[in-house]
C-alpha cells in the first residue's frame, strides 16, 4: 500500500468519525429542548443552505432550506414532543469525497406534547451529508417510522396508523 492510499483510508475514517459526531450533536441539541431558540439555531447551523428534512408523515412534514428546517425544529417538533431522548445506533456511513450517506436506527422514549403521555418511538434515519468549508453538514434527513407506541402498552400491538398514535389520537 502506498502512502497516498494509506492517507486516503485514514481520511475516510476521520470523515466517518466527524459524521458520527455531527449526528451526536444533532441528538444532543434535539434532546436539550427545541423550545429554546438557541438550540434551534445551533441545530440549523449544522445543515446546508438547501437541506431537506422529511419526518415521514406526508407532505406536511417535509421542510426545505434553513428557514423551513427552523420552522420544523422550532415549531413542529416542540409542538409534538415535549421530551425526547434519542438513542441512535448501527450507523452505516459511506463517504465519497465531499459527500456521504448514512443510515441509523433510533429508539426514543418521548413525551407527547399534546397528551402529556409517555411514548416510544422507533425507526430509521436515512441521511445525506456534504462537506462545506471543511465541516460535515446535513444535506437531508428522512425518517422512516417503525412504530410510535404508548409507553405503558409497549410496541407489541403498535399496528395501525402511526400518525394517529404520534398525535395522541389513537
Amino acid at each position: 500500500m502506498t502512502m497516498e492510499e494509506l492517507e486516503a483510508r485514514i481520511r475516510v475514517l476521520e470523515d466517518i468519525e466527524a459524521i458520527r459526531k455531527l449526528k451526536a450533536t444533532y441528538c444532543d441539541l434535539c434532546d436539550a429542548g427545541l423550545g429554546d431558540a438557541r438550540n434551534v439555531e445551533a441545530l440549523v447551523a449544522h445543515f446546508t443552505e438547501d437541506a431537506k428534512v422529511d419526518f415521514g408523515m406526508g407532505d406536511a412534514s417535509v421542510f426545505q432550506g434553513r428557514d423551513g428546517i427552523r420552522i420544523f425544529f422550532g415549531q413542529l417538533v416542540p409542538g409534538s414532543v415535549s421530551f425526547c431522548m434519542h438513542m441512535v445506533h448501527n450507523p452505516a456511513i459511506d463517504v465519497d469525497g465531499d459527500r456521504a450517506t448514512g443510515s441509523w436506527y433510533f429508539e426514543a422514549p418521548t413525551t407527547n406534547a399534546v397528551t402529556g403521555k409517555a411514548q416510544w418511538m422507533a425507526g430509521r434515519y436515512l441521511e445525506e451529508y456534504v462537506r462545506e468549508d471543511g465541516a460535515w453538514k446535513f444535506a437531508s434527513i428522512e425518517t422512516r417510522w417503525y412504530f410510535v407506541a404508548p409507553y405503558d402498552e409497549g410496541w407489541g400491538d403498535a399496528t395501525g396508523d402511526f400518525r394517529a398514535r404520534a398525535a395522541g389520537e389513537e
